[in-house]
């Protein structure tokens, strides 16, 4: 049995509070395989079972991968693509939401070229069919890792720092400024209707395991019942998302928020540093913390220690608020890895 076929993700997600105020759409959905996509389509699935009528177009490289995550559904459809290539197709999308790229230190370590292009290429093509669609509106879902190097532990979406273009990993930060910045273009110069949400670090049940992500190998540790693996101190503070809290958001911003502006997404019921989530998943898992030093990969993955708070006011100020804490939203996570494991 796969995660997204457990009795408590699919009671996650039938009492999610969707944030929609609209009943009948067509959707597009690219990175449909990944962390969030697959959740969004989660979350639009169970709509229509509750009386909405979502047309879902799942956007991802392998329709086969598609076909195995999904199954088939009346209401859903499969679009294999590499996103970078030009996007012609006949149907009329009323929205999109943008998810498609590589998102974890080892990507951006070992493929630094297919991670600029898929958020740089991959979004200008998305941005060339709302031009010729006025009726579709985009919404991205970009970093926290725009906000580069702050003075500050706090950041609001109008702050701006410095990123170590001499890193290879900077692939990633900026190569998510730049299509943040066509998409200010499009909607300047051409009018285009789009809107931007900043992540910061989202967890849950729909990550991949090759995720390498410091959280993602803890929860894979846990669940594996290995000890947790710690490969720095772990001072850092963050702001964490349960996947299911930050897909309520993107539907909120989708539907709510101004054209051309942006919202960060975050929890402030969780904000903790890497250690204390470490710590966290250990005591729910009953196992050890032990350190390692990362290898070359990972070191070149790896970003700067630094605190990243994501002030979340302005998505709130429409109305969205988490529903997990991180102690529930990571016992929920274990408990539905640990229920197909």
């Amino acid at each position: 049995m796969k995660f997204y076929q457990s009795t408590t993700y699919k009671k996650a997600i039938e009492n999610l509070p969707y944030c929609i105020n609209c009943t009948k759409a067509s959707i597009l959905v690219t990175g449909a395989c990944g962390l969030i996509g697959s959740c969004i389509i989660d979350v639009l699935m169970s709509a229509n079972k509750k009386g909405y009528s979502y047309t879902i177009y799942a956007l991802d490289l392998h329709k086969e991968d598609l076909k195995e995550r999904f199954g088939e559904d009346k209401y859903l459809h499969f679009i294999e693509q590499n996103i970078c290539n030009p996007f012609i197709t006949n149907v009329d999308f009323d929205y999109i939401i943008h998810t498609a790229s590589y998102a974890d230190p080892v990507s951006y370590a070992l493929h630094p070229v297919e991670t600029s292009l898929i958020n740089v290429i991959g979004t200008n093509n998305m941005l060339k069919y709302c031009q010729t669609h006025t009726q579709t509106r985009l919404l991205y879902t970009s970093t926290f890792e725009v906000y580069g190097k702050l003075e500050k532990d706090i950041y609001l979406e109008s702050d701006f720092g410095r990123i170590d273009f001499n890193q290879i990993r900077a692939c990633y930060p900026e190569s998510k400024r730049t299509a943040e910045i066509l998409i200010k273009s499009y909607v300047e110069e051409y009018g285009v209707n789009a809107v931007i949400v900043r992540l910061c670090s989202i967890y849950g049940p729909t990550m991949k395991k090759d995720d390498s992500k410091a959280h993602a190998q803890f929860l894979n540790s846990a669940i594996q019942s290995k000890d947790i693996v710690l490969k720095s101190k772990g001072e850092q503070i963050r702001s964490y998302c349960y996947v299911i809290d930050a897909v309520s958001a993107i539907l909120m911003a989708l539907f709510k928020g101004e054209k051309g502006e942006v919202y960060n997404i975050s929890n402030k019921k969780s904000i903790v540093s890497i250690y204390e989530l470490a710590q966290l998943i250990s005591n729910l898992a009953g196992k050890n913390i032990v350190y390692e030093n990362p290898n070359a990969v990972e070191q070149k993955g790896f970003s700067k220690p630094q605190n990243c708070i994501l002030d979340s006011q302005k998505l709130e100020q429409l109305g969205w608020q988490a529903s997990y804490d991180i102690y529930h939203g990571v016992e929920e996570t274990l408990k539905i890895l640990k229920e197909v494991n």
